[in-house]
């Protein structure tokens, strides 16, 4: 990023930031509108983050609700004729807040494929998820997973959907303890259980974790999901960025959303993931765009609201003070020249208790005079 951009907030830099990193790679922006139809997304609320919606009858009666989610949006606006669109976005949500059992205003920048998605088109999105954390620290880690891995394992436990729901919630917290335990009490066979605590409790490195994972596939649609992987990490490595991915095939999340490949962004001193996203092509048939497949991600920024939103430098370059015997064409003419040379100021009548990096200039009648603190 070229200019001086000293005024703007770190989270306004970072945005810019992943702005350029998406248009580079000829994603365009999507706009919408902050509310949309009630009905609209009741008809969609099982792939909602939380049930609570903010609703509002307009001028003609209709009943509209603040916008709490951007994919459904772009699904919906989808041209399912394209072969590939590829979208990105800078949208606020109005949502229940993941740390505080309120309603907020949450800021998401994100991006979007829908359409044909092939191997170099996951590869990219992952990329871009990679280097989009890289924005917001270098240390940052996406973890990557496949919902092909853990559907297939509890393919062999259970075809009750009710158990399953309770196996899959187990899983997604990491409880093999209370899922050994539900198993033994529904007499589930023990080979199956054996592997989710094996891949739960993993520790390994990422190739090794994928070996792992491979021996322990115990049908064709575990091993899809370890090949898909394993292809996506070995072109990954082609571009160094292996060393940012960790490879966990115990992540899950909702089976009704996403259908394949998984992502989270974690950075450091944050405890919860900033990034999210995944492939949905569940989603966007339900949608009625049967021959639209997606993937995407979003950075949830109200999780980084006390990292980022800070001035990326405080203050101004200088500070003038003057009162009243100061002469007053004395006074403009120093602002003026400091207007003319770029230099940002703020004209005060008393110096202030804290002046940061700030040069302190004072107007003694006729005279300029640089004050040293």
């Amino acid at each position: 990023m070229s200019g001086n951009l000293s005024f703007l907030y770190n989270d306004e830099i970072t945005v810019l930031k992943l702005r350029k990193l998406y248009e580079d790679k000829g994603f365009k922006k999507f706009r919408m509108s902050k509310f949309e139809s009630y009905d609209f997304y009741a008809k969609n609320k099982d792939f909602l983050v939380g049930n609570r919606i903010i609703t509002f009858t307009d001028l003609n009666g209709k009943l509209m609700a603040l916008k709490p989610d951007v994919t459904l949006s772009i699904i919906k606006n989808a041209d399912n004729s394209a072969e590939r669109q590829k979208l990105y976005y800078t949208e606020n949500v109005y949502r229940e807040s993941k740390d505080i059992h309120e309603f907020k205003e949450i800021s998401q920048v994100g991006l979007e494929v829908l359409g044909d998605i092939d191997l170099f088109q996951t590869v990219e999105i992952i990329t871009l998820a990679v280097k989009s954390l890289h924005e917001l620290d270098e240390n940052a880690i996406l973890e990557i997973s496949h919902m092909g891995y853990t559907e297939g394992l509890l393919d062999c436990l259970t075809n009750d959907p009710h158990l399953r729901s309770e196996l899959h919630k187990l899983f997604k917290e990491k409880n093999s303890h209370d899922l050994i335990k539900l198993a033994e009490s529904h007499s589930l066979p023990k080979s199956p259980v054996n592997t989710a605590v094996d891949v739960m409790t993993c520790k390994n490195s990422n190739d090794e974790a994928i070996e792992n994972a491979l021996s322990n596939a115990l049908n064709s649609r575990m091993q899809d999901a370890v090949n898909e992987i394993r292809e996506i990490f070995e072109l990954l490595k082609k571009s160094g960025l292996d060393k940012h991915i960790r490879i966990d095939f115990s992540v899950t999340d909702d089976p009704g959303y996403y259908n394949g490949i998984l992502m989270h962004g974690y950075v450091h001193a944050i405890p919860r993931d900033v990034l999210s996203g995944g492939r949905y092509d569940s989603l966007t048939a339900k949608m009625g765009k049967d021959k639209t497949n997606a993937m995407g991600f979003a950075i949830y920024f109200d999780a980084l609201d006390r990292k980022l939103h800070t001035r990326n430098k405080t203050g101004t370059d200088a500070i003038v003070v003057y009162n009243e015997n100061s002469d007053i064409n004395t006074l403009a003419d120093f602002c003026n020249k400091l207007d003319s040379d770029g230099i940002s100021y703020t004209a005060v009548k008393a110096i202030p208790e804290n002046c940061g990096d700030s040069k302190v200039y004072c107007i003694e009648s006729t005279d300029v005079k640089e004050v040293v603190l």
